[in-house]
């Protein structure tokens, strides 16, 4: 089984509301998990707040943590 770190999660994603226009965002993270923690769970975790955050910096969803 692979040994985990740290890690790094990004996405990125661009919405064209109108013609000629785009809005572009890109969130980044790094983190590096405990000792004893799950590191699946941490991954998942650090997956769905960058999507979240990407998504609603560009409108597509409403900020929530």
């Amino acid at each position: 089984m692979p040994q985990y770190t740290g890690g790094k999660v990004s996405f990125s994603r661009t919405v064209q509301p109108v013609q000629y226009e785009s809005k572009k965002a890109e969130v980044e993270i790094s983190f590096i998990p405990d000792d004893g923690e799950d590191v699946e769970a941490a991954l998942e975790e650090a997956g769905r707040l960058v999507v979240n955050r990407t998504l609603a910096m560009v409108g597509l969803k409403r900020v929530s943590e």
